[in-house]
């Protein structure tokens, strides 16, 4: 990595601050007459629901109503945002160490989520209210590892892209992200970022 100090630190969310039961959600959404976890899944990502709703191309309701169409789901729209909000975990130790970073340096989040999702975490969790700003990928309309979504987020940081470090689980979106110029680490667990950030100067 460069010497030059960083400026700002950008965290993903899922599966960094916080885990997400994908089987369990699956699952809860499979209720029509021969319908799987798999059959779900398969009609989800083939329809490019997960992309649409994460571009801000579809908004919760339209997804909503999609699930129904294609799973036979029977839940209204309040149920239906109970069942997809409810399967987040928080790990607490990467969340600390945000508190932590963000103490040093502005803490920023940068994700591919969705209205629903972002609405319930921020409601739910401490760090997305203390964030000094979300890149979210429904309101810039890209999703890591394009291009575009980590230009957003150097704009939000004011500074440099090589002035900012971005923490990530997946190796695309951390490659995504020194191509678009910034440093990257991946997450692989609280222990090994504490290190890493420790070497960096950011706790």
């Amino acid at each position: 990595m460069a010497d030059s100090p960083v400026k700002a630190v950008f965290f993903d969310i899922g599966d960094v601050l916080v885990r997400f039961d994908l089987a369990g959600l699956l699952k809860d959404f499979a209720w029509g007459p021969g319908s799987s976890p798999w059959r779900v899944a398969r009609m989800v990502w083939s329809r490019r629901l997960v992309d649409d709703v994460e571009r801000g191309k579809i908004d919760g309701a339209q997804l909503h109503e999609a699930i129904q169409l294609e799973t036979g789901y029977e839940g209204d729209l309040e149920d239906f945002r109970r069942v997809w909000n409810g399967h987040f975990r928080l790990d607490p130790a990467a969340a600390t160490l945000f508190r932590r970073a963000a103490k040093r340096r502005p803490a920023f989040l940068l994700s591919n989520t969705n209205p629903l999702h972002w609405e319930h975490i921020r409601r739910r969790y401490a760090f997305a209210r203390e964030a000094a700003g979300a890149v979210l990928s429904h309101e810039v309309g890209a999703r890591k590892p394009e291009r575009a979504i980590y230009d957003a987020a150097v704009k939000a940081a004011g500074c440099a892209a090589g002035d900012c470090l971005f923490i990530d689980d997946l190796a695309a979106n951390v490659a995504g992200a020194k191509a678009a110029g910034l440093r990257a680490l991946r997450f692989k667990g609280a222990a090994r970022l504490e290190k890493d950030l420790l070497g960096l100067g950011l706790l």
